[in-house]
């Protein structure tokens, strides 16, 4: 095995022990050295390959996002899909990315709020610029029989429907489910069809009326 191949699989262990620690203790609650107990390498060596907590979990995130928005934006801008099955796959996916990794809604609002210009510079680094979304937005205004201003409502909308339970776990999950974690998994995983339905029932509904 070349020391290259021995780095990249080093690197690649610290990162899955780094998101189950992050799942269960948070970004402020975990600890390098439980990262690097988790990986089974010494702490020195964690260092070595990320320098912070913050360096790791950026990096994460960096991994997780280049990899769900490359995926999903051709299917938005697909053809071949129904407007319905567009919603439905953009929402089901959204909260999948979130199901993974629960900690990075927080990570996210935490970093725009501190560095909004690190965080958009993720996102082009990604391949996610501001010319595929206004080809989705221009894609749903036409689809629809909208504007383009409300293809954009109905998109952050749909993100923050998708977003919101994950960002607000804390309260909801002691609040409305006694603390109960598997309740509150299963709630979220309910969140794939209503929030889709709401959203293209809301649409039709509002075509109805518009005739």
């Amino acid at each position: 095995m070349t020391a290259k191949k021995i780095e990249k699989d080093t690197e690649n262990k610290i990162l899955e022990a780094a998101k189950k620690v992050f799942v269960l203790k948070g970004l402020d609650g975990a600890r390098m050295q439980e990262i690097a107990d988790e990986a089974g390498i010494n702490k020195a060596l964690l260092h070595y390959y990320f320098r912070s907590k913050d360096q790791l979990f950026m990096m994460i995130f960096k991994v997780e996002i280049g990899n769900f928005f490359p995926r999903l934006i051709p299917i938005l801008l697909s053809k071949e899909m129904t407007f319905d099955q567009k919603i439905y796959h953009f929402v089901e996916n959204y909260i999948d990315l979130f199901l993974r990794n629960p900690f990075l809604p927080t990570f996210i609002i935490r970093e725009i709020n501190r560095n909004p210009q690190m965080v958009a510079q993720f996102f082009i680094e990604a391949g996610i610029e501001s010319n595929n979304f206004k080809q989705i937005i221009a894609g749903f205004a036409g689809e629809l029989g909208i504007s383009p201003k409300e293809a954009f409502h109905l998109i952050i909308n749909t993100v923050s429907a998708c977003i919101f339970p994950f960002a607000g776990r804390p309260i909801i999950e002691q609040v409305f489910f006694d603390g109960n974690t598997a309740e509150y998994n299963h709630f979220l995983e309910e969140r794939k069809k209503f929030v889709a339905e709401f959203v293209v029932n809301s649409i039709k509904g509002r075509m109805i009326n518009t005739k």
